[in-house]
């Protein structure tokens, strides 16, 4: 049972197994084949099955997945108690040696009581072994997703370099309307009509609308309209309400001059849920009609005008259910999302919408679960086939997801032309707008990467992913300042570890933080229960020189004792000048993508590996050779009478 204060809560045997893993190893992270291991005593069960237990024992720990105090999910690795966990004395009047234990949880009004439980005890499992880690990148984006629901009320109530966006005359936000229905689980059908909404707004010529990543974070906390409006960058501001009784729908929409405060238009409008499409073009038309009395960019005759996406009124309900249940992010709402868009293409087999919806989440699954990620992928890429099969449309529609795909596995040219198309279609998609970013700094192309990362700021001025990814570019592009002050906005947004980790490692060092630098690589290494001897001879080398030659030691001790990840020895390779071991590190990590993020590589501290004479085999086998032959080359980089030199 597990206790706290006076409430007492039993959990099922397996899943109090679970939490005993987990006390047994706390703080290190325990993998699926560990719990299957000593959980299943060696019987193969499906994701879903621990992802339930862990369900029901953050429930039972009222402990929250997107603001984690307890059990912390590491993305395609497993999961861990974030306190550690000692045994006190002998609950009175139990017996044996696992029934007698009380667990108290620091930091947290929690005594876990462990009764008798049919699964025996195992000796404490080995370390994690090298292979078996996978990329500190994906621990880092799982505690941002964790993060980006909780980042307004950290945004507001911060005292820190508030990201104030300067307004166009021509923007809009639209928050998130409120339901107004006796029921509120109908909070996902007025969520669904506020995000319809804004899509149907981005689509109208000469309005620039905030995306919904940062008009929805300011769901709890909406605040004064004047203050949302210059937080969002939004010259007028959209908000309102939504009332369903049974079939009929009712909505109210304000449209409020965010400079003044004054309201320019209230306006309600009714309809039935079988004509909910016109009715969410009849207020998007009135919106758009307001607006073009006062701005000159918006044609006064624009009439929002949007294809049907089904005819079925349940399938629609349950995109907005999925969606709803995606936009929490966390692994089991993830995985009801994708039950609900299948759900949905039952009851509508034609419904292009969901199985861009569906392709989406599966493609994010990995990120918040220990699926593997190449064969959600291929899930991924065979549900739009499927919707292909239908409608023609349906993979052309969703070229960003294919994008992501091909530009995870290193596919340059298919990516770069999947993410072209998804940007003609959606110019100031801030999601597509990041993604491309990253993939052009992956290609060698720093500056173009900044410029796409610039815009999806603009677009979605306190998104924390958004932020997080401006502060990289800055790095790659060595504005140090810039990019250390976008990750302190990150921070104030909710993201408590940058997305990426060895980016923010790198500004650190360069910054000459080096306390900072020690505490980071100190926290990631004692996630992975991994010795750290090799960091201070590190750090020291690099203020002082002449003492390299024990740092080098250090670190080659590390890697021959598998003490340091394949990741980090290539950083400090890099840093000890050691090129040659740096360049055969590079070579070490090109067979799994996952450990090895090809940004880096296109940074100052790597130009020894990007003037080592086997630089080009480097380039060669991660493709860019052929890509760069086909498009152009970038400025690090160039043919020379049949060599390839970089500086």
């Amino acid at each position: 049972m597990i206790a706290s204060g006076e409430q007492v809560n039993r959990v099922e045997p397996r899943v109090m197994a679970v939490l005993v893993c987990l006390a047994r190893h706390a703080p290190n992270v325990v993998t699926r084949d560990e719990f299957i291991r000593e959980v299943w005593r060696g019987r193969i069960v499906t994701d879903e099955v621990l992802s339930r237990c862990i369900s029901l024992l953050r429930a039972a720990l009222d402990d929250q997945p997107r603001d984690s105090r307890l059990i912390q999910t590491l993305p395609r690795i497993g999961y861990r108690l974030l306190t550690e966990v000692r045994p006190l004395e002998p609950v009175a009047g139990q017996a044996g040696p696992i029934a007698a234990q009380a667990l108290p949880v620091a930091d947290a009004d929690v005594t876990v009581v462990v009764e008798a439980v049919e699964t025996p005890v195992v000796e404490s499992a080995r370390p994690i072994t090298p292979w078996r880690r996978r990329s500190l990148l994906s621990v880092a984006v799982v505690l941002l997703a964790a993060a980006l629901l909780y980042a307004a009320t950290v945004y507001w109530r911060s005292h820190g370099p508030s990201p104030v966006a300067e307004a166009g005359r021509n923007s809009v936000a639209v928050l998130p309307f409120v339901n107004h229905s006796d029921s509120k689980d109908d909070d996902y059908f007025s969520d669904g009509l506020s995000e319809e909404l804004i899509s149907r707004l981005s689509n109208v010529r000469g309005l620039k609308v905030v995306a919904s990543t940062s008009a929805f974070s300011l769901k709890e906390h909406p605040g004064d309209v004047r203050k949302i409006g210059r937080r969002l960058g939004a010259a007028y501001v959209v908000e309102g309400n939504v009332r369903r009784e049974g079939d009929h729908v009712r909505i109210t929409a304000q449209l409020i001059d965010a400079r003044s405060g004054y309201h320019v238009m209230t306006r309600s409008y009714e309809g039935s849920l079988a004509n909910i499409f016109a009715l969410q073009d009849e207020v998007a038309t009135g919106i758009v009609g307001e607006l073009a009395k006062v701005l000159t960019e918006v044609a006064a005759d624009t009439t929002v005008e949007t294809p049907r996406p089904t005819r079925n009124v349940a399938a629609y309900e349950l995109v907005l259910r999925g969606r709803q249940q995606f936009r929490i992010r966390e692994e089991a709402s993830v995985r009801r999302s994708i039950a609900l868009f299948e759900q949905a293409l039952v009851q509508d087999p034609g419904y292009v919408d969901a199985y861009g919806d569906l392709a989406r989440a599966q493609v994010v699954l990995p990120s918040y679960s220990t699926e593997d990620q190449e064969e959600m992928f291929d899930a991924a890429l065979a549900t739009l086939r499927g919707g292909e099969r239908i409608d023609p449309r349906a993979m052309s529609q969703f070229q960003d997801i294919v994008g992501f795909i091909e530009h995870s596995r290193w596919h340059w040219a298919a990516a770069d032309t999947a993410y072209q198309r998804a940007l003609a279609l959606r110019p100031r998609d801030s999601n597509l707008l990041q993604w491309y970013s990253q993939f052009l700094a992956s290609v060698g192309r720093s500056r173009a990467s900044l410029e796409y990362a610039q815009q999806a700021k603009e677009v979605d001025v306190i998104s924390p992913v958004v932020n997080d990814r401006l502060a990289v570019a800055y790095l790659w592009n060595d504005q140090d300042q810039l990019a250390d002050r976008q990750f302190g906005v990150a921070r104030e947004l909710g993201i408590r570890v940058a997305a990426q980790p060895d980016a923010y490692l790198l500004l650190l060092l360069r910054l000459g933080r080096y306390d900072e630098a020690r505490s980071l690589a100190l926290t990631l290494q004692k996630m992975f229960a991994r010795p750290a001897a090799w960091l201070d001879p590190l750090l020291v080398a690099l203020a002082d020189p002449g003492l390299r030659p024990a740092a080098v030691a250090a670190v080659a001790a590390a890697e021959r004792e598998r003490n340091i990840s394949r990741r980090y020895a290539l950083g400090a390779w890099m840093y000890l000048g050691e090129d040659d071991r740096a360049l055969q590190a590079v070579l070490d990590l090109l067979p799994d993508r996952s450990e090895f993020e090809v940004e880096l590589l296109f940074s100052r501290e790597a130009r020894g590996v990007r003037t080592h004479q086997k630089f080009g085999e480097v380039l060669a086998q991660l493709g860019l050779v052929d890509y760069w032959d086909a498009t152009s080359w970038p400025d690090a980089c160039r043919r020379l009478e049949g060599a390839i030199k970089c500086h």
